[in-house]
């Protein structure tokens, strides 16, 4: 069963978690996003890539983490990679990338949407986060650098330490979202796509090259910290923390 959805209109292509009711992420998941990222980086005629969760109350709240509580290791460290490498794709595309945040975004889910170009987020009590270490994780290097690419170290800090979920108002001070947007606005996108969807592709690629990260060796996670992650994971204190969450479904 496909979770991922996309729509092609001119040079604008929007993809569409739909793995109800949180569009949270797994294995199947992010191998059919990474898929699909790769297929567009591909295509000529795109400019432009809009991410979204469609008319869910979640953009993303990341990892599916009952489902990967009952994983060998092997298979969630497969799992993590596949995360991490989806977001460097994201980040590094030579189109210009938007996440449309329509409702939650968490953990991995923010993780996605760190990786593209800008953020622009529904205007409601939607909430936006890092929050990995109120369950007792910790993150990937890759995304720390990219968050503090976004907003600074000293924000990076209290975003990390402190683990809260954001308000729209506190993350635009954060400089974490580009913008807001009200629900059913449906010209606040349509005048976005038409602005960018017309750029010069051999120029947003040239640009983008230059604004990324100058070490992009930065994006490449060590093994040994991932192998951190899971030991962290697997913690005994860390498990009872991750078996308290529970996803509807």
């Amino acid at each position: 069963m496909s979770h991922i959805t996309h729509d092609i209109n001119d040079s604008c292509v929007t993809i569409c978690l739909n793995r109800n009711p949180v569009n949270a992420l797994n294995l199947d998941v992010l191998n059919e996003l990474n898929d699909l990222i790769i297929e567009l980086e591909n295509a000529s005629n795109i400019n432009l890539i809009i991410l979204t969760g469609g008319n869910n109350k979640f953009f993303s709240f990341g990892l599916d983490i009952p489902e990967l509580l009952v994983l060998e290791r092997d298979i969630l460290k497969k799992t993590l990679l596949m995360l991490l490498d989806t977001c460097k794709k994201i980040y590094l595309s030579s189109k210009i990338t938007i996440s449309k945040i329509n409702g939650h975004a968490t953990g991995g889910g923010c993780m996605l949407a760190l990786s593209t170009d800008f953020r622009y987020m529904i205007n409601n009590r939607s909430k936006i986060a890092l929050n990995e270490i109120n369950i007792g994780l910790s993150l990937f290097s890759s995304t720390i650098e990219i968050l503090k690419t976004i907003v600074g170290v000293k924000n990076s800090k209290e975003i990390l330490l402190g683990g809260n979920m954001l308000t729209t108002t506190k993350a635009l001070e954060y400089g974490l979202i580009n913008g807001t947007y009200e629900e059913n606005d449906d010209s606040y996108f349509t005048s976005i796509i038409k602005e960018y969807s017309s750029k010069s592709s051999i120029a947003i690629k040239d640009l983008k090259n230059s604004l990324m990260l100058s070490d992009l060796s930065l994006l490449n996670d060590d093994d040994s910290k991932l192998e951190l992650f899971l030991d962290i994971f697997y913690s005994e204190e860390t498990q009872e923390k991750l078996k308290t969450i529970i996803i509807k479904k």
